[in-house]
């Protein structure tokens, strides 16, 4: 049953980036981080709230967004720096992700993103509440239908997640890093009660 959801949240992802399912595209916007263009290593895109060295925006929300709670200045136990990412999914079905925009609301119809040739490597910490939390992790869903797409994508996976901090890593050898506008994101799917997650000291590196 499980694989068969994952599957499920796939195929929907994948409707979405393709335009056929834009309908369950939602934004939110919040505080706005540091422009992201020509970037050496490392480019930070979260190590604390209202840190000047954040890049992205997780202002687009997908699935049941409804579902979906953020709060990025969480103070209990983070990775490093004063604060973490917490997330909540609390259905106990369908489906929610939070994608890291380059620009609030760009589903790849405007121009702009991240150069990020000469990163090696997509890293971050993540660690479930309870432990055993199912998730998936990845850059760069815009697709070659989209009038500006990413120029590369990569992901983990599904992962299922430890109660303590585990580092988690993408490798970029080998990709076109020209243009990032989708600078990190995560998908999950129902798990018959509610998700809670938290993420910290993402980065390229």
């Amino acid at each position: 049953m499980k694989n068969r959801v994952s599957l499920l949240v796939r195929f929907v992802v994948g409707c979405i980036f393709a335009g056929i399912c834009a309908s369950v595209q939602t934004t939110r916007a919040g505080d706005a981080p540091a422009a992201v263009s020509a970037a050496k290593p490392p480019l930070t895109v979260y190590d604390d709230k209202g840190s000047t060295n954040n890049h992205y925006l997780p202002a687009g929300w997908m699935g049941n967004a409804t579902a979906i709670k953020m709060d990025d200045g969480w103070t209990t136990n983070p990775h490093g720096g004063k604060t973490c990412l917490r997330f909540e999914y609390s259905a106990a079905d369908n489906w929610g992700g939070v994608v890291w925009q380059d620009r609030a609301n760009d589903w790849g119809d405007q121009p702009g993103g991240g150069i990020l040739t000469g990163h090696k490597k997509l890293t971050f910490w993540a660690r479930g509440d309870k432990g055993g939390e199912t998730v998936n992790f990845k850059f760069g869903i815009l697709g070659s239908d989209k009038k500006y797409p990413d120029s590369a994508t990569g992901e983990t996976g599904d992962v299922p997640l430890t109660k303590e901090w585990k580092k988690y890593v993408i490798d970029l050898t080998g990709k076109d890093l020209t243009r990032i506008k989708t600078g990190f994101v995560w998908t999950l799917a129902g798990q018959g009660s509610p998700v809670v997650f938290f993420l910290d000291d993402i980065r390229y590196e």
